[in-house]
């Protein structure tokens, strides 16, 4: 065998190794879901949608958190220009200070990502309980508490494309994709915007539990789902 051929087969191998990502452990139960002021609505509905539907064949259950463990507004923390009022209330049952058991938490997006002082509590909770998580996702501009909880640096990260440069001064550095639907790296799954977070969260259960139980899910929700690299998004608005 030629020296450049062992040399050539040699970096390959050590290409594909810095590149290996970890397989999925012990499959996961309990999964919360991070609401503060003014979150998306799709961002949790889509999601809660699917794991109601991964619910009916595996075992979990699923949490939702709030700052003060009683309610969580899906009413923007600024008003509508056209003054309507789309606002809403959720009971969630778990507080920040005091969560459940989590496995696996979802961080959705929204126009409170915008109000600093409203984000800061989710900010903090997120970066004390990563550590301890199989599993974390955010959906559209939910990346943005992750990248300001430090827990995006040096990993592949998409977000809402629409709110691109907004969300992505909060991560120097961050490896953003403007093309991709949903990304995961390594325990970290990220999605584009709002609806993208049903594809991102059937692909993390297709990762998980395998392509049979993610279909099913997909199939009783009626949805039709994108790929992690089938993203039109960014070409609209310019980012590539």
């Amino acid at each position: 065998m030629r020296i450049s051929s062992v040399i050539t087969t040699f970096c390959a191998g050590l290409a594909a190794a810095t590149n290996v990502q970890p397989q999925p452990g012990p499959k996961p139960q309990n999964i919360g879901i991070a609401l503060f002021k003014g979150w998306q609505p799709l961002d949790v509905f889509g999601p809660l949608e699917a794991f109601w539907g991964l619910g009916t064949n595996q075992s979990i259950n699923v949490y939702l958190l709030s700052e003060d463990g009683v309610s969580s507004e899906i009413k923007p923390y600024t008003p509508f220009a056209t003054n309507s009022n789309t606002s809403a209330t959720v009971l969630t049952g778990y507080s920040y200070a005091n969560p459940p058991p989590l496995d696996v938490l979802l961080v959705p997006g929204g126009v409170g990502t915008r109000n600093d002082a409203g984000v800061a509590p989710v900010i903090d909770f997120v970066k004390n309980v990563y550590p301890s998580l199989q599993y974390i996702i955010s959906v559209c501009t939910g990346a943005s508490i992750l990248a300001r909880a430090g827990i995006l640096d040096g990993k592949r990260a998409t977000t809402n494309k629409r709110a691109w440069v907004w969300v992505t001064q909060f991560g120097q550095r961050v490896r953003w994709n403007p093309k991709a639907r949903y990304i995961r790296d390594r325990n970290v799954w990220t999605t584009s915007g709002v609806s993208a977070g049903v594809d991102g969260v059937l692909g993390w259960i297709e990762y998980v539990w395998g392509s049979a139980v993610a279909t099913g899910v997909e199939n009783g929700m009626e949805w039709n789902r994108v790929g992690a690299n089938d993203d039109k998004f960014g070409k609209l608005y310019g980012l590539w």
